[in-house]
C-alpha cells in the first residue's frame, strides 16, 4: 500500500500549478531557448529566435492585458 500512496502523492504534486508552470517553462526552455542558443546550423538558429521572438510578443500582449484588467 506504501507505493501506491506515494504514487498518488507524486501525482498530486504534479498537478499543482506550480508544477505545471514548471514543467511548461522546462519544455520551452528545452524546446526553444537551447536551440536557438546551441545550434551549430544557423538555420535552426534563426528559426528558433524567431518563434522564441513569436512567443515573448505574445506573453508581454497577454501581461499588458491583465495589467490593465488589474488597474480596473
Amino acid at each position: 500500500m506504501q507505493f501506491v500512496d506515494a504514487v498518488r502523492t507524486g501525482a498530486a504534486a504534479l498537478s499543482s500549478p506550480g508544477a505545471v508552470v514548471l514543467i511548461v517553462f522546462l519544455l520551452l526552455y528545452l524546446g526553444v531557448v537551447l536551440p536557438a542558443v546551441w545550434s551549430r546550423r544557423s538555420h535552426r538558429r534563426h528559426a528558433a529566435a524567431r518563434v522564441l521572438k513569436l512567443m515573448l510578443d505574445q506573453l508581454l500582449l497577454v501581461l499588458r492585458v491583465l495589467a490593465g484588467l488589474l488597474r480596473r
